[in-house]
């Protein structure tokens, strides 16, 4: 590529990235984010990053005291030296104020051959490795702590602030004894753990289940494993949880009450479904309703579509739904709110062209469906309209595409929600081409 081509990339995604709001991000090379807005309303953001091809994905962290007008550089806070690289993190914050930064570290110290990324694996999970957090303390971080006696052995998880205030780990992993015996596929993890954070030190590991036994020493175990593990803790301190098993070579989205588990959905039979990038969830709304919000298969629909399910009532509502042929739902996330929020954000497009982010957000009993990228809010894929927010650009050239691949919300003290987005610029030119994931701040209200 030209130096002429590559100054003109250059002033291309800076007006482009300028234009969205704040770049978090150093290296464009971003991935899976988080943000939190704290009780005195600062804002913090971790999220992934490689610093170079070739370099191991690692978790960054920025800050903002001025509602993200600015932020601090953001600083690598999961390098610990192996070459391994770094999961999709979260960041929360207890009701002691401490605040945690977790991720899964993908590899082994031990091995001689370090993981410095993976793409098999999301926020649901596929990829083996270490759950490791770090606390906040004054400007800086503490150690890493690690969250299991053994080494990329846990697989699905998810972290969440408890009625009590407390901060909680759930995740699944291989037994010691499938560990033994190298039995190291997802369907294998059939180890439900819990652990309650405390700053700097936890307490004991809890485990949910007793692991099933192999038919015969060294054997493999009963695929009873799960992925695409969520859910939260209500306010008797028992789990409720979403999670994929497979059965009788079926897919199967299971949800637990509490007391007993229930198939809610199941996918075509024979069929792989990678929905670790988009893995279901379930929401709660102001009257304490459960919404376990999932993308069912295309396949058996009319169009992709995103669904509501009530547990209670058994009913489903359909979210959203593509009209447009050759239109793809490629992945959503979802954020919980205050006093009952809901917020579901989702990203759709075509293999050739733009990938739209827009959000469904719900308040006070009512769903508003909103454009999140401002040719979002002009394209007519969806049954339902989806208005635009404004101030956000359109395709800055015909030789340029974006694509939006992540977004997730938080909601500050007086309701008002901001959210970071994954956006890459595609230049094209000749026979070159790149892509520049970065991480974007907008405010939303």
């Amino acid at each position: 590529m030209t130096n002429k081509k590559l100054l003109s990339l250059f002033f291309l995604c800076n007006i482009f990235f300028n234009s969205f709001g704040q770049t978090l991000s150093q290296f464009e090379k971003a991935g899976l984010v988080d943000l939190l807005i704290d009780k005195s309303g600062k804002y913090h953001a971790v999220f992934q990053e490689s610093p170079d091809h070739g370099k191991p994905t690692f978790i960054y962290y920025a800050s903002s005291v001025n509602k993200g007008v600015t932020w601090s550089k953001a600083v690598n806070i999961s390098n610990d030296n192996s070459g391994n690289g770094a999961g999709y993190p979260r960041i929360l914050q207890d009701i002691a104020g401490n605040i945690y930064a977790i991720w899964k570290r993908y590899g082994n110290k031990k091995s001689n051959y370090p993981i410095p990324s993976v793409t098999l694996d999301g926020p649901g999970g596929y990829t083996f490795g270490t759950l490791f957090y770090k606390v906040l303390q004054g400007t800086g971080w503490s150690e890493a702590v690690q969250l299991n006696e053994n080494e990329q052995a846990q697989n699905s998880w998810f972290a969440t602030v408890t009625p009590r205030g407390d901060v909680m780990i759930f995740w699944t992993q291989l037994s010691p004894e499938s560990i033994k015996n190298s039995w190291a596929t997802w369907y294998y993890a059939d180890y439900l753990r819990v652990v309650a954070l405390n700053g700097t030190s936890h307490s004991a590991i809890t485990d949910l289940n007793t692991p099933a036994a192999p038919a015969y020493p060294g054997g493999a175990p009963p695929q009873e494993g799960a992925i695409n593990l969520n859910g939260y803790v209500d306010a008797n301190n028992i789990p409720h949880l979403v999670f994929e098993e497979v059965h009788d070579n079926m897919q199967q989205v299971k949800y637990f009450d509490g007391k007993i588990s229930e198939v809610i959905y199941s996918y075509p039979k024979y069929s792989t479904f990678n929905n670790f990038n988009a893995p279901a969830a379930i929401l709660l709304d102001d009257k304490g309703t459960e919404h376990i919000i999932f993308k069912p298969a295309a396949a058996t629909l009319e169009s992709e579509q995103i669904w509501d399910y009530n547990p209670a009532t058994k009913i489903t509502t359909v979210l959203a739904a593509i009209q447009k042929q050759g239109v793809k739902i490629s992945t959503f996330q979802t954020s919980q709110g205050p006093f009952g929020q809901m917020a579901i954000s989702f990203q759709a497009g075509t293999i050739s062209g733009s990938t739209e982010c827009f959000g469904s957000f719900y308040k006070n009993g009512v769903w508003t469906n909103t454009g999140l990228t401002k040719n979002a809010a002009k394209e007519k894929f969806f049954h339902k309209e989806f208005i635009g927010l404004g101030g956000y650009p359109t395709s800055l050239s015909t030789l340029t595409r974006y694509d939006s691949k992540f977004a997730t919300i938080a909601w500050d003290a007086q309701g008002k929600k901001a959210m970071l987005m994954n956006v890459a610029a595609y230049w094209t030119g000749g026979a070159y081409s790149t892509s520049s994931p970065s991480i974007i701040f907008s405010r939303l209200e």
